[in-house]
């Protein structure tokens, strides 16, 4: 296997969508062969149809996207564990990851866009700036400006709602759900630092996501002390 990943400055992996796809081979017991391309190495995916990571290189399979990579998972090896833990579990897990996307990342984005400019090569920066623009309409500057940690941090309710009532989003054991969260924690914690409040609920699971697969995920370089 071969997992293609975005790398940034200091070997900084940012991508929460890459983070969703690493947890998903962690927990089935696969570790894929890293493939490491900058914001300037696209032509390097144009093998699998499109330019973004995560890209998986599974024998001759290959599968973009971090939803299709951990379906690709589930129904290649079912014999190791369940990402989903069946049809309704998948079904469910698929609505948390639109909820996540639309409504986690969209918050983490204007917190989290300038710590990664700041790691992107010098030879990036031009088009990282450029199609941040065309998404918002603003600078870099202006996004730097525009971060709020606490909209954030108030996006995580129904995760703290969940969360009161089991260690995992999954329940006695993370799954799927948890992976698809906890990529977005990887991207503040590999570009901006801490989010979090010591005591929140969320951050204590956080860090039991941490600890999982020997510590697999808090080994990575990142940008808390």
């Amino acid at each position: 296997m071969q997992l293609y990943e975005l790398i940034l400055d200091h070997g900084r992996s940012v991508s929460p969508f890459v983070w969703r796809a690493k947890m998903a081979l962690a927990h089935k017991g696969f570790t894929p062969e890293t493939v490491a391309i900058g914001y300037g190495d696209k032509a390097a995916l144009a093998f699998s149809g499109q330019d973004r990571v995560p890209v998986l290189v599974d024998g001759d399979r290959v599968i973009a996207d971090s939803w299709r990579i951990a379906c690709h998972l589930e129904d290649r090896y079912p014999d190791r564990p369940s990402l989903f833990g069946g049809d309704g579990g998948r079904a469910l897990s698929r609505v948390f990851n639109h909820w996540c996307d639309s409504q986690f990342l969209s918050s983490l984005f204007m917190l989290c866009c300038a710590p990664t400019y700041d790691l992107t090569p010098e030879a990036d920066q031009p088009y990282y700036r450029e199609s941040r623009f065309q998404w918002t309409g603003m600078t870099i500057e202006q996004i730097r400006d525009a971060g709020n940690v606490g909209k954030v941090r108030a996006s995580l309710e129904p995760m703290r709602l969940t969360l009161k009532e089991r260690p995992f989003l999954s329940g006695h054991a993370p799954a799927y759900a948890d992976y698809c969260a906890f990529g977005g924690f990887m991207w503040a914690r590999t570009s901006t630092g801490p989010i979090l409040e010591p005591d929140d609920i969320v951050e204590h699971w956080r860090q039991r996501m941490l600890d999982l697969f020997d510590g697999f995920a808090r080994k990575a370089p990142c940008a808390e002390k």
